[in-house]
């Protein structure tokens, strides 16, 4: 089975859960090529936005990444198996107090919606029936608004980025937290199907003894 791990803060988490379920990674410095512990496993290290596209594609069978890049991504072959409950935040629609009447009552001209979820904003955007552009931010999305965008559509985790520029949220777009995704092929296969079902009992079995 081929399991790809995410780079950045939600490596440590994932690690130590997956530690707890009996399953450790030996990682060196700049390598992106840890070896397991269970020799039927080969794993990866990739940016966590990059999770969702390479289960997708196949070249994973198994990966780590958050519930609001699944939505994101929209692939029909990533199939969400469970949440690890780490990492949780909020993806949410935010604006100046003075625009909070925006979807009600949008300017003539197409709204501008600053955001790194860009197909989400968009599947969010045509359902309230609101002409716009969407900003790609790279990052450091809040402080767009209201100068340089009408809404900004962004994860939330405590709420004090947004509170510090002056941002009330509108609407809550989804609950997310780390899950551990598969592809859906995968799943359905005899042998690497049951592997990741024997990975998520153990999880399942981790997450019950953390919670205790």
């Amino acid at each position: 089975m081929r399991l790809v791990l995410p780079k950045g803060r939600l490596l440590q988490g994932v690690l130590d859960l997956l530690a707890r379920a009996g399953l450790t990674f030996e990682i060196e410095d700049r390598n992106y090529s840890p070896r397991a512990s269970d020799a039927r496993i080969e794993a990866r290290i990739f940016k966590v936005r990059a999770v969702p596209q390479l289960v997708a594609l196949g070249n994973f069978d198994l990966g780590f990444c958050g519930l609001d890049l699944v939505k994101e991504a929209d692939y029909e072959d990533v199939v969400p198996v469970l949440d690890l409950g780490l990492n949780p935040v909020d993806l949410v629609v935010a604006v100046a107090e003075e625009h909070r009447q925006i979807v009600d009552h949008p300017p003539r001209r197409p709204v501008l919606i600053a955001t790194e979820y860009e197909r989400t904003a968009d599947r969010w955007a045509l359902a309230h029936n609101l002409a716009h552009i969407t900003i790609q931010t790279y990052g450091s999305t809040e402080g767009y608004a209201p100068a340089d965008a009408d809404i900004v559509f962004d994860c939330r985790e405590t709420g004090r980025t947004l509170a510090a520029n002056d941002l009330v949220v509108i609407e809550t777009i989804v609950e997310s937290s780390t899950y551990m995704v598969a592809n859906r092929r995968s799943l359905a296969s005899p042998g690497t199907g049951g592997l990741i079902r024997e990975l998520e009992c153990e999880l399942r079995r981790a997450l019950e003894g953390r919670d205790a």
